[in-house]
């Protein structure tokens, strides 16, 4: 809190009624929305009946034409003191007022249409009607079975996530007998769908399938059916990731083996996909089983489905788990110069996106991590590297031999300062020349920093910020 925010505090908290009075009524004359919100109030609080309160609904959910962004957080507003005003007649214990609360979120919702909410806004203030609607059932006791299917409805034919989940929050107010009649008409939907397996992989998507499916999982998991949970998982095994989730329900209840099984019926029903996922999996649950040589399998296969420096040092973490660091080392190291030859040979077919890095990158990335400068720089100076390599390459070289970095230095130069035709790499510039000079003064060359200094003031005296930064070196 700002120091004027303690000062108003303090100032207001010293006011009586009739000063607070004056003040919040010339503050509701100067501001709309203020006014608005006092009138629908008062509407409220002087109305008995239901009636008025529906009226004070539709003027707070009206739009009057498009709401662009910057009007989208007033609207908001509405609703979240709509959501107040309704929550406050919760106490007067009618029934009758769910179905007002109800009203009010489908209009918003409607609304929704009509509101540029790019801001996110105006969703969080609908699912604060849904929290009084939640408060409204609970403490009303609506029919259940009515309650039912209207959940039913609102979740499965609403255009908005607002009763995306009905369970467990609406059990209590659902009862025994409402959460069979939801059951009932969720699980209809559900045994007509038809099973799915692997080879609808990458078919077209299906938000009532989504919906079915998420709402009977929250059913199987209200009511604590384990198995129920796993046939309906069990009827969808359209992705790696199906599999996954059934893997993980087995794990959870410490069923290991029961997980690994799905686990590798996923891996070899998708031999064509990276799975790094279910490999995981698969070698952490091997892991466990003491399974080494499958671990070994499973391990390398991650590594070859995507061979890179991360993936070399995950595949080196497991393989001291198993004892094999020495052998797994040279196969891994063998198969990424392997990939390198094959990339650089003048003959080369290798397709790579104009994205990917050059290979040998990953090579040079090892050693450096490993802190052998040697045969970094052997990797390196045998080929193409990407630049974003250049300066480590170069710090990690500076220790030993100070001419060879100096040069790697003046040839990543030149990427870094035009990079920054508008001044934002130039820092970064400067800050390769202070290394320069470091080096040479370290090694008592000054005089040929100098020189240095003034061939790279030559090339780029058009930067002229760049030679603002020099000038202070």
């Amino acid at each position: 809190m700002t120091t004027e925010e303690i000062q108003i505090q303090s100032y207001v908290a010293g006011l009586d009624v009739t000063a607070l009075r004056a003040l919040v009524l010339d503050a509701a004359r100067r501001d709309d929305a203020l006014r608005k919100k006092l009138l629908m109030a008062a509407t409220v609080a002087e109305s008995s009946g239901l009636s008025d309160l529906r009226k004070v609904v539709k003027q707070a959910t009206r739009t009057n034409g498009f709401i662009e962004y910057r009007e989208a957080g007033n609207y908001a507003n509405r609703l979240e003191g709509l959501a107040e005003l309704l929550s406050q007649r919760i106490a007067d214990g009618q029934p009758e007022l769910i179905e007002v609360i109800e009203e009010a979120i489908a209009l918003a919702e409607d609304a929704l249409q009509h509101i540029d909410d790019s801001g996110g806004e105006v969703m969080p203030a609908i699912v604060e009607l849904r929290k009084v609607h939640l408060a409204a059932c609970n403490a009303l006791h609506p029919d259940p079975v009515s309650l039912a299917e209207r959940l039913y409805s609102f979740q499965m034919d609403g255009q908005w996530d607002t009763f995306h989940e009905v369970l467990p929050d609406y059990a209590e107010a659902l009862g025994e007998e409402g959460l069979a009649v939801y059951r009932q008409r969720v699980e209809r939907e559900w045994v007509a769908l038809p099973t799915l397996g692997p080879e609808h992989y990458r078919s077209d998507w299906s938000t009532r399938r989504f919906q079915v499916e998420s709402a009977m999982k929250d059913i199987a998991r209200c009511v604590d059916d384990f198995e129920l949970l796993v046939a309906i998982q069990a009827k969808n095994l359209s992705s790696p990731s199906c599999f996954l989730t059934l893997a993980g329900l087995f794990r959870e209840q410490g069923r290991k083996d029961e997980a690994l099984r799905w686990v590798e019926q996923g891996i070899a029903a998708f031999p064509n996909e990276r799975n790094d996922d279910l490999l995981s999996l698969a070698i952490e649950l091997q892991l466990a089983l003491g399974q080494h040589a499958e671990v070994e399998r499973h391990t390398w296969q991650r590594f070859e489905q995507a061979p890179g420096c991360g993936p070399f040092f995950k595949l080196m973490e497991v393989a001291g788990l198993i004892e094999r660091e020495t052998a797994l080392r040279k196969r891994a190291l063998d198969f990424l110069w392997q990939k390198v030859a094959e990339e650089e040979a003048a003959d080369s077919h290798v397709r790579r996106s104009p994205w990917d890095k050059p290979r040998r990158g990953d090579i040079v990335s090892i050693f450096l991590r490993e802190g052998d400068a040697e045969a970094m720089w052997r990797a390196f100076s045998g080929g193409k590297v990407d630049a974003g390599l250049w300066e480590p390459v170069a710090d990690a070289r500076s220790k030993t031999h100070h001419e060879d970095a100096i040069a790697l230095y003046k040839r990543l130069l030149p990427h870094v300062v035009e990079g920054g035709s508008r001044g934002s790499h130039y820092g970064e510039a400067l800050a390769i020349v202070k290394k320069i000079r470091a080096l040479r003064v370290a090694h008592k060359q000054l005089g040929i920093f100098g020189d240095e200094l003034g061939e790279i003031r030559l090339e780029w005296k058009r930067k002229r910020n760049f030679m603002k930064l020099l000038d202070a070196l």
